[in-house]
């Protein structure tokens, strides 16, 4: 059974301090601003999880709590802990055999992690073709089986602006 991958790095975030451990960093009143559009134009592509999973640090989970109520879900975000920083791709998808039912899984998280998943769902390979996600970006990618026995296939991949104007109902 297929499934639809959709990859969400978190969106802006308060800088990094000393006063401040990286994993509480939350997301800036313009993160939120502009993650609530890119999840308005999800909504307007018919994008509906069946489940999310987010990075434990906060960044990430204030993306993924916005975007699960700008769609208006009724599902919990889950903790998954590889999609912290510095897991490597091939980790991260084999703890997602519990999710082997799921037909839309939407997982949140940082770059470069996010775009060496990509390219691992993609190629097989964590290095081969990163995709470059900026803060807010979401790319689809469909893979035969959870986890992946076979590359997957690129649907899209746009930015958080692109999926502003999709959700505003303007030109990209």
């Amino acid at each position: 059974m297929s499934c639809t991958i959709y990859l969400v790095r978190h969106a802006i975030a308060a800088d990094a301090s000393a006063d401040m451990p990286d994993s509480e960093r939350a997301l800036t009143a313009e993160g939120m601003r502009k993650i609530t559009c890119a999840a308005i134009g999800l909504k307007h592509l018919g994008i509906v999880p069946d489940a999310v999973l987010s990075s434990p640090l906060r960044r990430a989970q204030d993306t993924a709590a916005v975007v699960v109520a700008t769609l208006g879900l009724e599902l919990a975000v889950e903790i998954y802990q590889p999609l912290a920083p510095g897991t490597a791709p091939a980790e991260l998808v084999r703890g997602l055999r519990p999710y082997r039912t799921v037909r839309h899984l939407m997982l949140v998280g940082h770059q470069p992690d996010l775009g060496e998943l990509a390219s691992y769902l993609l190629t097989g390979s964590a290095g081969l073709a990163p995709l470059p996600f900026k803060k807010g970006a979401v790319a689809a990618i469909e893979v035969s089986s959870l986890p992946p026995r076979a590359n997957g296939a690129l649907l899209w991949f746009l930015t958080a602006k692109q999926l502003g104007a999709i959700g505003a109902g303007r030109p990209r």
